[in-house]
């Protein structure tokens, strides 16, 4: 989700939320105790609880997703109030505990919930970067689920046109039907484009690794092989390396999607172990 202008409201009101807790604790630490501020006082049990509530609705927003059926409310605003009342349960977290953590489990629910904080702010980061630097850095872009098959698709057209010239390629995907009944038959000239198809362009086409991927190798790596080949077959040059700058897009837009996606595998587990923690911390300082 973009933060833009449809979040003031949420962050003027987390703003005023935070700025009054902040106002209610500087007395309660300086004089609500001689012991100091303490969890299990009410202050801190106040804090407590209020962070706990908003922690509490900041992960409900995977059960809002689970059950559509229900009339849960719109989910742009869930996860408006995810993120903004999520922020806030950190510092009312720090508030009840007087910015101390002696035990163990303390230190594990601060440490759980720092890591929480921040991949969240990165994620919030990375959406807003990566479909801004993917629509400059890719044109040729499709849905991450179809990749795989343009993939075999590019590699299927690279094979054809190096097969024209070059005649057969051993190991190489299978091209159209109509094209299998045909013997093609070597170019004169044609070997050197052979060559650097099996040894180098068709491993780029399959992994999208490799110096090709690389606009300003790519372009010396052809001017190269234009030295090397007649012109007659320039122009299949030409088709190969405008294959290869699509390969690269794709290759560019799965990096990009990882980015994009790869923050949850930490944010997710570290978000239940620290409701679980925090509900067993809550549990335990009533009998303890």
């Amino acid at each position: 989700m973009l933060i833009d202008s449809s979040h003031r409201w949420w962050l003027r009101v987390t703003i005023f939320l935070f700025l009054v807790s902040a106002a209610a604790y500087v007395p309660y630490h300086l004089y609500g105790s001689v012991h100091g501020p303490r969890g299990s006082s009410w202050p801190g049990l106040a804090y407590g609880v209020a962070s706990l509530i908003l922690m509490i609705y900041a992960g409900l927003i995977g059960v809002r997703r689970k059950v559509r059926v229900l009339n849960l409310g719109r989910a742009a605003s869930w996860l408006r109030g995810h993120i903004w009342l999520g922020t806030l349960s950190y510092p009312l977290a720090i508030f009840h505990a007087g910015f101390r953590f002696g035990g163990t489990l303390a230190v594990w629910l601060i440490v759980l919930f720092t890591i929480v904080l921040v991949t969240g702010i990165f994620g919030l980061v990375v959406q807003h970067l990566v479909p801004r630097f993917m629509t400059v850095q890719v044109q040729v872009e499709t849905m991450y689920e179809q990749i795989s098959l343009y993939v075999a698709r590019l590699h299927e057209e690279a094979v054809r046109v190096v097969t024209e010239v070059c005649g057969a390629l051993e190991g190489a995907p299978a091209v159209d039907e109509k094209a299998k009944g045909k013997k093609p038959v070597a170019l004169e000239g044609s070997e050197p484009l052979k060559r650097f198809y099996v040894t180098e362009l068709g491993t780029f086409l399959e992994d999208g690794r490799g110096r090709l991927g690389n606009v300003a190798s790519r372009t010396a790596v052809f001017s190269q092989m234009k030295t090397l080949l007649p012109p007659t077959l320039h122009a299949t040059l030409t088709q190969l390396e405008d294959l290869c700058e699509e390969r690269r897009q794709l290759a560019v837009q799965v990096r990009l999607h990882r980015w994009l996606h790869g923050w949850l595998i930490i944010h997710l587990p570290a978000a239940v172990a620290l409701l679980i923690l925090t509900v067993v911390h809550a549990v335990a300082s009533l009998y303890y």
